[in-house]
């Protein structure tokens, strides 16, 4: 018989996610909970493997008794919280994000942007075309790393 330590159990939360109940086990960031339940919240800079960097702002979302927008990669879930998603106020800054993002970054190469870009009606042009883009050349450390500051988002993954 092999036994498997399943650590210390997670007090479930209920909270309202658009409108539906939602549970969330303690300590689940509020986009984890939005991916859980099915929720298209779009983000750059999150990748799971190392602490929200909350560099992209592309999650945010509206928490109820909050007078900001949240960073959904790094706002834990609470008991009793309501959470929208999709409205006009969300909308907005994702679309602003994601025209000062693409005017500044090459985006071309990242999973998903012409989708959100076109979803968010974001028109990147707007600030001119590639008018603060990074003129360096890719910088090549070793055969493993790659540095292109021209695509960076300055999220600190891969630092």
């Amino acid at each position: 018989m092999t036994v498997t330590a399943l650590g210390v159990p997670r007090r479930l939360l209920d909270l309202t996610l658009d409108g539906q109940p939602v549970r969330a086990p303690e300590g689940t960031t509020l986009l984890d909970v939005c991916r859980a339940a099915g929720k298209d919240v779009p983000a750059l800079c999150h990748l799971g493997t190392r602490a929200p960097a909350s560099a992209c702002r592309l999650c945010v979302v509206e928490v109820e008794g909050s007078r900001a927008l949240v960073a959904a990669c790094s706002r834990e879930a609470e008991h009793g919280m309501t959470v929208r998603t999709d409205t006009e106020r969300t909308r907005h800054s994702r679309r602003i994000v994601l025209e000062l993002l693409a005017s500044s970054v090459d985006l071309s190469t990242t999973p998903g942007i012409a989708e959100w870009i076109a979803e968010y009606g974001a028109r990147p042009d707007r600030f001119g075309a590639e008018s603060a883009r990074v003129a360096e050349e890719p910088v090549v450390d070793n055969g493993l790393l790659v540095r292109d500051h021209g695509k960076c988002l300055r999220c600190g993954q891969c630092v």
